[in-house]
């Protein structure tokens, strides 16, 4: 016997429909995929390849199947949100269009970012022990079930207008979450798609920004994101529509809890390093000591990548100082 499936679909706009796809754990929660319907039936995001079918189901409520989808837009590369992207290019016989920002097309395309090399380079440059390295091996191939690698068709570029349904778009490009990051804004309608970037109810990770080779990553993902985050707020839109979570109506509230987070984490860090100089791992490890159990290795890889994006703004700012010993990066208040 089949498991029935839940369907979430409700038209939030019209002809826009916002699908709610299921994803494992809390935080940040289900995938909210949004269908524009009309001259260019446009997918923004598409969940993973494990909720294609509820994607398929909910998409029949309102009388769509993946054939009749144009294009596919991806606001970032995470498997959450490109996943099933594959999925429904094939069973459209691969007449859908994918698009995506150029600087994350790489991973949606090749499943990473950077080499394990790279990674693996990183992680000992923070402190990580070995065994979290090994569990990570794991976590990746966990994840890489989640998701087939789908040829990028088109590049998106900030200020690009596009057609989705029946609307024009304008491609916002806001690089802090990921690289390649992007809202789409319906300038008539006030709307915002947002993304990652803005999520009501959690504030988004800035994930490190790791290069093909590096000493020590050298582009900061807070201050793009905060960057980002002034780009948006400019735009003053109306209602937010993120990819997790319920519609946002009041942006400037959301925009400055993201500050007082910002804020206060960095304080704690700063209390940290009050105590001496530590490693990043050792840093995240006391930031975050309610951390464990079944997800303890994406929690160990979200703090340090958390703690090391907020100690590199900290340094810029001349408060706390680095240096390599040992093959490890340690950190102390300057």
């Amino acid at each position: 016997m089949k498991r029935q499936i839940k369907i979430h679909c409700r038209e939030i706009h019209p002809h826009i429909h916002r699908i709610i796809l299921p994803l494992p754990g809390r935080q940040p929660g289900p995938v909210n995929a949004y269908l524009f319907s009309g001259k260019q039936t446009t997918l923004l995001d598409c969940g993973t390849n494990r909720t294609a079918r509820h994607l398929e189901e909910s998409l029949k409520q309102i009388g769509i199947g993946f054939s009749d989808i144009d294009r596919i837009i991806l606001t970032h590369g995470h498997i959450d949100h490109y996943g099933a992207a594959q999925h429904i290019v094939r069973r459209s016989s691969g007449r859908i269009a994918v698009a995506a920002h150029p600087e994350d097309t790489p991973v949606v395309e090749t499943g990473m970012e950077v080499s394990d090399r790279q990674f693996s380079k990183f992680y000992r440059l923070m402190g990580v022990p070995l065994v979290f390295e090994l569990l990570f091996y794991g976590m990746g191939l966990f994840f890489s079930s989640l998701a087939e690698n789908c040829r990028v068709d088109l590049h998106l570029s900030d200020g690009e207008k596009i057609q989705v349904g029946d609307y024009e778009a304008t491609v916002v490009s806001t690089p802090g979450h990921t690289r390649g990051s992007i809202c789409l804004y319906l300038e008539k309608e006030d709307i915002l798609f947002s993304g990652d970037h803005i999520i009501g109810h959690i504030t988004p990770n800035a994930f490190v920004m790791l290069e093909s080779d590096f000493d020590i990553p050298w582009r900061m993902s807070q201050v793009e994101f905060y960057d980002s985050l002034r780009k948006i707020e400019s735009l003053a839109p109306q209602i937010v529509y993120p990819a997790h979570g319920k519609p946002i109506n009041d942006l400037p509230k959301t925009a400055a809890m993201y500050r007082e987070q910002f804020l206060r984490r960095q304080e704690k860090i700063l209390a940290i390093l009050k105590k001496g100089e530590f490693t990043v791992y050792r840093i995240a490890r006391s930031l975050f000591p309610e951390i464990s159990g079944k997800r303890l290795p994406l929690e160990i890889f979200l703090s340090v990548s958390e703690v090391f994006t907020h100690l590199q703004v900290l340094e810029k700012d001349g408060m706390v100082a680095s240096h390599v010993k040992r093959r490890k990066q340690y950190y102390s208040l300057k």
